[in-house]
């Protein structure tokens, strides 16, 4: 083939590319290991909202909770639009200004979440998610069809596992009772422990660790290793637990294993056989699984505030999975219109912020933010959700990796949630 030739078939195949990009009125993904539809959605912040949802499982011809197949491609809900050279209202013919500028600002995140690599005004493709001109003021992050309704029955009491004694024993969770206290459920070299002081003596605290069971969350591959995204949320819920217990607080854990424990390794062994409390099998779907973790944490709740024990509250723990190249610090989120959710975060954010001051290594930029995440929103007592970094970026892998890390990561977390 002449230069000439292969210069013209190179000019046409470009034009191909660029009319099959045009072409698609969806952006698309595949999906990746570990993610469901929320995870999926997340990794392009469009969770948060109630209609991206409904409208991912619309437009791919999916019922609500289907699961989803990894490594097919999926119709996201976001509308690329060949940019017209003059402005993004133009573009689109529809003339909202501020509806405009939250559409520059998400084609922005694009770029420093590093999910495009050229901007819209270079390579003039133009993302427009689904909820910016289709969901009003509407922030959830489930359809409505999954939500609890206030005239819901509720379900009925669950058990948890977390006591001073075996997990087969129909006993009472802990509280501060003697100087030691054995708890199999933190493994041989951690189940016992030493009762400091009553500090949260009567004050009751419920650790979800994020996926679990059929869903190991987030996944990467370190070497020939495999790293879940539920393994390391879990131990530093543990380690979490542990340390509340040694200080008189009464634990629930909703996601538990069985014989995990502790694990000081760096590399934790992905399993599925976490149940949740009352030992109930973990459901494969996904709204199924929010729905009964709620359902457990409102039940205890009650019973508790039957008793008059007013102190209770909530944390619910992940590692988040974003582009390999973004470094996240540990952010915090609650219930919006909620005091103590917001003071928790806010707490938990400052002490995060204190030690990296007293390391001396870098500047904290974790934030703490408002968001209708169903878990938060739903349950009956104040929230805290945690996403503790980026499983996917090789700096944030160090945080998760060295167990003393994620001993570090339940203390600072002990220090601001029970404050």
């Amino acid at each position: 083939m002449s230069l000439k030739l292969y210069r013209i078939f190179s000019v046409l195949m470009c034009l191909m590319t660029i009319c099959d990009v045009y072409g698609q009125t969806y952006a698309t993904t595949k999906l990746a290991k570990g993610e469901g539809a929320l995870a999926l959605l997340r990794r392009f912040d469009l969770e948060k909202y109630s209609c991206n949802i409904s409208e991912f499982y619309r437009i791919n011809q999916l019922k609500t909770g289907d699961p989803l197949n990894l490594n097919k491609e999926y119709k996201l809900p976001i509308k690329i639009y060949k940019y017209d050279n003059r402005s993004i209202r133009t573009t689109i013919k529809i003339f909202d200004l501020v509806k405009a500028i939250e559409v520059e600002n998400y084609n922005k995140w694009l770029m420093t979440s590093k999910i495009k690599v050229n901007y819209f005004l270079n390579d003039k493709l133009l993302w427009i998610p689904h909820h910016i001109y289709n969901c009003g003021n509407e922030k959830q992050n489930l359809p409505p069809q999954v939500l609890i309704n206030k005239d819901d029955k509720p379900a009925a009491p669950v058990k948890p596992p977390i006591s001073n004694k075996s997990e087969d024993e129909d006993v009472e969770p802990i509280t501060t009772q003697g100087k030691f206290t054995s708890i199999p459920l933190f493994g041989a070299n951690y189940q016992n422990v030493e009762m400091l002081d009553e500090r949260l003596k009567g004050k009751v605290f419920y650790i979800k660790s994020g996926h679990g069971g059929p869903d190991p969350g987030a996944m990467v591959k370190i070497d020939d290793n495999i790293c879940c995204e539920d393994e390391y949320a879990y131990d530093v819920a543990l380690r979490l637990g542990r340390k509340i217990i040694q200080h008189g607080g009464i634990v629930h854990f909703i996601v538990y294993d069985p014989n995990d424990g502790i694990r000081d390794d760096d590399f934790l062994l992905c399993d599925k056989d976490d149940l949740h409390a009352g030992k109930l099998p973990i459901p494969l779907n996904q709204i199924k699984r929010l729905r009964t973790r709620v359902e457990i944490i409102n039940n205890l709740y009650y019973k508790y505030k039957v008793k008059g024990i007013k102190d209770q509250r909530f944390i619910s723990i992940h590692v988040d999975s974003r582009s390999q190249g973004l470094e996240l610090d540990a952010h915090f989120y609650y219930a919006e219109g909620s005091k103590k959710g917001l003071e928790m975060a806010t707490n938990t954010q400052a002490v995060f912020e204190k030690k990296y001051e007293e390391q001396g290594n870098r500047k904290y930029t974790g934030t703490v933010k408002s968001r209708d995440l169903y878990v938060v929103k739903y349950s009956a007592p104040p929230a805290l959700f945690v996403e503790l970094g980026n499983i996917q970026n090789v700096n944030d892998q160090k945080r998760f990796l060295k167990s003393e890390n994620r001993q570090s990561l339940a203390d600072w977390l002990y220090e601001g949630f029970t404050k």
